[in-house]
């Protein structure tokens, strides 16, 4: 088979279109408004085993590609013609990384007319937000290496526990009313103990009120078992992880199940309290908001379409991260159960795009624009002829039905979608999933230090 045939470069002052000759012709290049050959450039076309020669070097250069024979003949001005990249970003043909604009041929200063260049911008997401974590983000986040280098030994984990706020310093007597110290007996963490002789106060163990209230399981442990759930390791990958030789300790599933609760506890709390009541209702007059319901479940039988499990109502705000799910009442999507939890969630005002669900039809009595999407439309079951769609909320479904089938609960199921949503408000935002692990912790038991 023959090799591909080399590029040519070749140079006019005002060139539109290149004719290629035979391998024994001259490339002559034709000017695009009087027809005539430039005598200056002239190039011939070498075979692909011969090096390529220019003829005449002359500036400004523009680069032409030498076609097959069964391919069409392109001028010259569309092989530099500026090209869309997958991501938006118009570059020029050839160009991968910035956007040159070559200096004037007048006879001004260069520095005047150069114009440097421009980096493409990255690919950014559907809200426009950026995907990827900057390196200085990553280098600041909790990892393996830095667990067990930080949170390796008792003392450690005690002092990080202080620092942060997990458990008390400071707690006074009831009857002298001064501080009381920290002894090391029984307990993990000690007990506060009063320093005058002969009181009555009884010591108070300095885990009372706190996450480690109870805890049997070694500080070590407790923040690595920590640290897998942030990172929503599996149990297997989990015990593969904490178990230590030094210890000889390898803990069980119903350990890592139990911890693992703990934590969701206290993030299904914290995400409710400062986020899904907290923060406002998304929307607003002329904006669009996406609505959606899904089921999380599983087919009956593993046959059919009959699937048991949750109704789940989904709302996303157009250039906006923030998704809004809640649970059916009573597994229901009539119009009594869906609209008091839209409602509840978006702006009256707001355009509402919806699928043809006949629940949605009376929007517009409760204050909405309301706009559908057919998804049986033949033509086009995506987008309405009028631009209306739902493709943005129902993207969502396909990451959250994922974690669904790896995580499923029948007993938990609401504690599992809020801390989906705990988990995908952490990726948007950059966040590091240990630290939030840990500001919930604090927000929950804050009352009880």
């Amino acid at each position: 088979m023959a090799s591909p045939k080399p590029y040519a470069s070749v140079s006019t002052e005002e060139s539109s279109e290149v004719r290629v000759s035979d391998s024994d012709e001259s490339l002559l290049v034709t000017g695009s408004s009087s027809g005539e050959v430039s005598p200056v450039v002239s190039a011939r076309v070498l075979d692909s085993i011969e090096p390529l020669v220019q003829a005449a070097p002359v500036s400004p250069v523009v680069s032409a590609r030498v076609l097959d024979s069964i391919e069409p003949l392109v001028p010259a001005s569309a092989v530099n013609e500026p090209a869309a990249g997958p991501s938006g970003v118009v570059f020029p043909r050839g160009s991968t990384r910035s956007i040159m604009v070559p200096a004037s041929s007048s006879s001004s200063s260069d520095e005047d007319d150069v114009v440097p260049a421009v980096p493409a911008s990255r690919p950014s997401g559907s809200s426009g937000r950026r995907v990827g974590y900057y390196a200085q983000e990553i280098r600041d986040m909790w990892n393996w290496r830095r667990v067990f280098e930080d949170l390796g030994t008792h003392e450690q984990c005690v002092q990080f526990a202080e620092d942060r706020g997990l458990v008390p310093t400071l707690k006074m007597c009831t009857q002298h009313k001064v501080p009381m110290k920290v002894t090391k007996e029984n307990g993990q963490l000690g007990r506060f103990r009063c320093r005058k002789a002969g009181c009555r106060t009884k010591p108070v163990s300095r885990a009372k009120g706190t996450w480690f209230e109870n805890a049997r399981l070694a500080l070590v442990f407790i923040f690595q078992v920590m640290y897998a759930f942030s990172q929503d390791m599996s149990y297997n990958s989990t015990k593969n992880e904490v178990s230590s030789r030094d210890h000889d300790t390898v803990l069980s599933d119903s350990t890592i199940n139990d911890w693992f609760n703990y934590c969701r506890e206290v993030v299904t709390q914290y995400e409710i309290d400062h986020y899904q009541n907290a923060a406002g209702k998304i929307g607003g007059l002329d904006k669009v908001v996406q609505i959606d319901e899904s089921k999380f479940g599983k087919r009956k039988y593993n046959r059919g379409r009959q699937i048991e499990g949750h109704w789940v109502i989904g709302m996303i705000e157009d250039g906006s991260d923030d998704l809004r799910l809640e649970v059916c009442p009573d597994n229901s999507r009539t119009a009594e159960a869906l609209v008091p939890l839209i409602q509840k969630h978006v702006e009256v005002g707001s355009v509402i795009h919806t699928d043809f669900w006949r629940a949605y039809d009376c929007l517009p009595e409760y204050g909405y624009v309301h706009k559908k999407v057919n998804h049986s439309d033949p033509t086009n079951k995506f987008v309405a002829p009028d631009g209306t769609h739902t493709q943005r909320i129902e993207s969502q479904w396909r990451n959250l039905k994922k974690r669904f089938r790896c995580k499923q609960n029948k007993n938990d199921f609401e504690d599992w979608m809020i801390e989906s949503v705990w988990r995908r408000r952490i990726y948007v935002n950059h966040l590091d999933p240990y630290e939030e692990l840990i500001k919930a912790i604090k927000y929950v038991f804050k009352d009880k230090l």
